[in-house]
């Protein structure tokens, strides 16, 4: 369940939108330049590490900004997350501009991982008033905790039958299938793993893939579909007004059709 608090509100997104989300706040409301710290944040792929995302973000600076320098690379923590700060300079027009940016890898449930950026910028000279400033606030984060849930996922058997939903979160298409099989014979286990498809079983319940646990020494992990707490995932019906297709059979062949399937299979 993607819900958000603000200062100003609170409201919930379906599961299929992605946080890009930024923060940035000012010393000086007239002189912004002066000091800012920014919050940014972007989906982390399976295969990254701590290490991976530092590396590409410097590779990143130094093909896209100017005179980039690299003065220091890190490792620490926060709030007991391992961290990664990466402190370095460059120009932009004529100024010479400082930054520190303190990296670290979250879970972000359905979507897989986020990679979020504490970032302090500065002109001219990162010097103690600033760094005291950027550190305080670095010290100071605390990140949220998930409630307890006492969903215990339970595996689905390889040869059950029935309606299983797939949403592809890029190109908005909801598949319909009769059995597990034919899932997994249609989605791509590598963006699966990313976050980029959403699993709902034949009422709408929220599905997630997980490795299996075997006794097996095999090299290879197998991956199947397990029941998600509703706790924090969302039912089926929640993403129906984001699809702009459906792949189905000629009775489940829009969100209309969709919607009421739903309707009357939680009648009792």
């Amino acid at each position: 369940m993607s819900h958000y608090l603000t200062q100003e509100a609170s409201f919930e997104l379906p599961d299929a939108f992605k946080d890009r989300t930024m923060n940035i706040f000012t010393l000086s409301e007239n002189n912004a330049s002066e000091f800012t710290f920014v919050v940014s944040r972007a989906n982390a792929t399976v295969e990254d590490t701590l290490q991976k995302v530092a590396a590409r973000l410097t590779q990143d600076l130094q093909t896209t900004v100017q005179g980039f320098e690299l003065i220091s690379s890190s490792h620490g923590d926060i709030n007991h997350q391992p961290s990664i700060e990466i402190f370095y300079q460059f120009k932009s027009a004529e100024a010479l501009i400082w930054q520190k940016q303190n990296i670290v890898l979250l879970n972000d449930g359905l979507q897989g991982r986020k990679i979020v950026c504490f970032i302090g910028t500065c002109q001219n000279s990162f010097d103690d008033y600033y760094d005291r400033q950027y550190k305080g606030i670095i010290a100071s984060i605390v990140f949220n905790e998930k409630e307890n849930d006492t969903h215990v996922p339970v595996m689905l058997a390889t040869d059950s039958v029935g309606k299983f939903f797939v949403f592809d979160t890029d190109s908005k298409e909801l598949s319909v299938f009769t059995a597990i099989s034919e899932l997994y014979q249609h989605i791509d286990l590598k963006r699966a793993l990313n976050g980029s498809y959403l699993f709902y079983h034949s009422l709408g319940e929220p599905l997630h893939i997980a490795p299996v646990v075997t006794n097996s020494s095999a090299e290879f992990t197998r991956y199947a579909l397990w029941t998600s707490s509703v706790q924090n995932s969302q039912h089926l019906s929640s993403i129906l007004l984001l699809c702009r297709s459906v792949n189905g059979p000629q009775e489940l062949s829009n969100p209309e059709q969709i919607a009421e399937y739903l309707r009357t299979a939680r009648e009792p």
